[in-house]
């Protein structure tokens, strides 16, 4: 036992040295913190064990190879304890309500994903700043922390105070950064928290200027000497001396109250423009933290609920390929089952295999994985520390894993592809995009029964989908897929046949050309007759169409291949034009633009951004001054606050949105029940 206890101390020492002085982290914070609370029951279980340095008490660094003077703190910087499901955060209010015989109220903010800092002022005057460090003892880093442009170098009061916060590097910054360093050949961050971390920590102050870095304030120390009682105030006071916080402080009074508000911010996160990692719950009344007190690491009066995890650590055990609908080989990594973001991985995209030699990957790898946008799990850093030397290199396919065709490389791109227009996987790929909900949707025809009617030779090409109602017995026959199913397929596959020539557009598969520019495309040809008929010169005037994807859709029309598919398509009556009924653009929507935001009733996201485009309108990814509308739903947030900020956008709810179609659209409204309110599915 003493061993074991032995080797997790030196483990976690280990990774503190890294994290603090390095500024890298060879662990995830779930795996962190899951080894402290291992180290922390053993020395409950077993106290004779302890170590005087026990990373147990020890908040952070120990400054073994600091360049920075090294400053005690007037009052210890203490860290959070971690809670990562709602039950947790109601087991702390037990706690607290054992000491506390009153009504409490809590206070929920961002818990943002980058380095403490306390910084204090003395008359009103920036004098000194310091980094967490251990939580005792920290690193002077006032010269650096003065080329923070949200940090006033003076207080709008001449006070002497102390307040605390927590220094980060925007997101679109922190893009800029990694793209500057892929230039230059260096290596790029993992994420932006230790981007904030090794910036700080630069002896050239003109460094932290050029980085951008951002500072928002969160707590004061000693408040009640300000006349503060509450947290709540100790924030407004905070704003008021011209500190910047995060804006987001909500008081709560149940712990039902906190879980609605958890689940918001787990959502709504992803539209901030910084990263954040959890949410922070305090005890509003100073009276309660007295009560309370503290722990030689954490006070008892607060607690960090943590997001399911962006990034862990996990093992790479080796390497497949997938190959897309345009050929590309992609290599995948095949890892030791993990959760990321609240769901189970076992395989991350490698990329290409540039990214392999550049992350310098290995089979055997201890590795960080992410998803990108909460959506696509992805290798972003190898542990290069951990390695034993039994690792092996990745060596690039030279055939196609699916055909085995010879694969070739494009003059000037890194992807390999396999040529064979015939090789199964194109064709499978090919077919699910074609099927997919943002293109001719239709339902029931999954991959699995796409990849059987692929090996036993009914489908060869896209057009085939429409072939299927000729082989009813051979698709009854398939695993899950009863007579109902089956018609309800053929009924989808007939009824995708009507779909916008936008859609079917979209569906193509033309190389660059996303949603966007196939609405764009279409309405600008009004056929694909038209559209083919343009030459390069004609496709660069068109607004927002680049020279990529103007050579692309040239190209597209031009090859024997797909226009003997086109054919085939056609004569199975697919949509190739805009027809008159379809082409309803409303006085109100056309050349407007619209976002939307919080949980609406009455749409998905996908039906009421094909109901602005279908009537004229263009659908933006973010809030700016180019937006014309912005829906706000139930539980609306930053988005809602930054057009509220901006002042021209007209911020509308359903039923207006509803209005706006109504008031313009009498034609439509007479389809719809004499002139009765318009239903959101009425235009699908």
């Amino acid at each position: 036992m003493k061993k074991k206890y032995l080797e997790l101390v030196e483990l976690l020492h280990k990774y503190n040295y890294y994290y603090y002085e390095k500024n890298e982290s060879l662990v995830s914070d779930v795996e962190y913190d899951k080894l402290i609370k291992e180290l922390e029951k053993l020395e409950e279980n077993y106290p004779e064990l302890k170590v005087s340095n026990s990373p147990s008490e020890k908040v952070g660094s120990h400054f073994k190879t600091s360049k920075f003077n090294k400053v005690t703190h007037k009052k210890s910087m203490l860290s959070l304890s971690n809670s990562y499901n709602i039950s947790e955060v109601e087991n702390f209010i037990v706690r607290a309500k054992k000491s506390i015989d009153e009504e409490m109220e809590y206070i929920l903010e961002l818990k943002l994903d980058g380095l403490s800092i306390s910084v204090i002022y003395e008359n009103g005057k920036l004098v000194q700043a310091i980094t967490r460090g251990d939580g005792i003892i920290g690193e002077d880093v006032t010269e650096n922390i003065l080329e923070i442009e949200s940090i006033p170098h003076y207080l709008k009061e001449r006070v002497s105070i102390e307040v605390r916060g927590e220094i980060v590097l925007p997101l679109s910054n922190f893009e800029k950064l990694n793209s500057q360093r892929l230039s230059d050949g260096e290596e790029l961050f993992a994420n932006p928290r230790n981007a904030a971390s090794g910036t700080i920590r630069q002896l050239d102050s003109k460094i932290v200027k050029n980085r951008g870095l951002d500072c928002y304030f969160y707590y004061v120390v000693d408040g009640e000497n300000f006349g503060i009682s509450k947290h709540s105030d100790s924030l407004k006071f905070i704003e008021n001396l011209g500190l910047k916080t995060s804006g987001v402080y909500e008081i709560c009074k149940t712990s039902k109250e906190l879980e609605e508000r958890i689940n918001f911010w787990e959502k709504e996160r992803h539209s901030l423009p910084y990263e954040t990692d959890g949410l922070v719950i305090k005890i509003n009344d100073y009276n309660h933290h007295s009560i309370l007190g503290n722990t030689t690491k954490a006070p008892r009066w607060a607690i960090a609920y943590k997001f399911p995890a962006k990034q862990v650590t996990t093992k790479l055990l080796g390497v497949t390929y997938q190959v897309g609908r345009t050929g590309t080989v992609t290599p995948v990594a095949e890892l030791e089952a993990v959760e990321v973001s609240g769901s189970i991985v076992k395989r991350a995209s490698l990329h290409n295999f540039d990214e392999i030699r550049r992350k310098d990957i290995k089979i055997g790898d201890k590795v960080f994985i992410e998803k990108a946008a909460e959506i696509i799990p992805q290798v972003i850093k190898v542990v290069k520390e951990e390695r034993t030397g039994a690792e092996l290199e990745i060596i690039p396919p030279t055939h196609c894993p699916i055909c085995n065709t010879a694969l070739a490389q494009e003059e000037g791109l890194v992807a390999l592809k396999c040529p064979n227009p015939q090789c199964d996987a194109k064709i499978q790929r090919r077919i699910e995009y074609f099927v997919s909900r943002d293109a001719m949707s239709i339902d029931g025809l999954g991959g699995k029964i796409i990849e059987k009617f692929i090996e036993i030779g009914k489908i060869k090409d896209i057009s085939d989908i429409y072939l299927l109602k000729n082989f009813k017995e051979e698709l009854m026959s398939l695993d899950k897929m009863g007579e109902k199913s089956v018609n309800n397929l053929i009924d989808s596959i007939e009824e995708s046949k009507k779909r916008d020539y936008s859609k079917t557009l979209y569906a193509l598969g033309i190389p660059f050309v996303g949603k966007f520019l196939a609405n764009l495309l279409a309405k600008e040809s009004k056929s694909i007759d038209n559209l083919a008929k343009l030459d390069i010169e004609d496709l660069l005037n068109i607004e927002q169409v680049g020279e990529k994807v103007a050579n692309s859709v040239y190209n597209f029309f031009r090859t024997e291949e797909n226009i003997e598919l086109l054919n085939k398509l056609k004569s199975f009556g697919i949509n190739y034009e805009i027809k008159e009924n379809n082409d309803t653009q409303l006085e109100t929507f056309s050349g407007k633009t619209f976002l939307f935001t919080g949980k609406l009733e009455h749409f998905t996201r996908n039906e009421i951004k094909d109901i602005v485009e279908k009537l004229g309108g263009t659908n933006l990814g973010s809030v700016s001054k180019k937006l014309d509308f912005l829906i706000v739903g139930k539980d609306a947030g930053s988005k809602l606050e930054k057009a509220l900020e901006i002042g021209t956008v007209k911020i509308i709810k359903e039923e207006d949105f509803f209005n706006m179609i109504n008031e313009d659209s009498k034609e439509i409204n007479s389809e719809q029940n004499n002139n009765s309110k318009l239903e959101p599915q009425s235009l699908f």
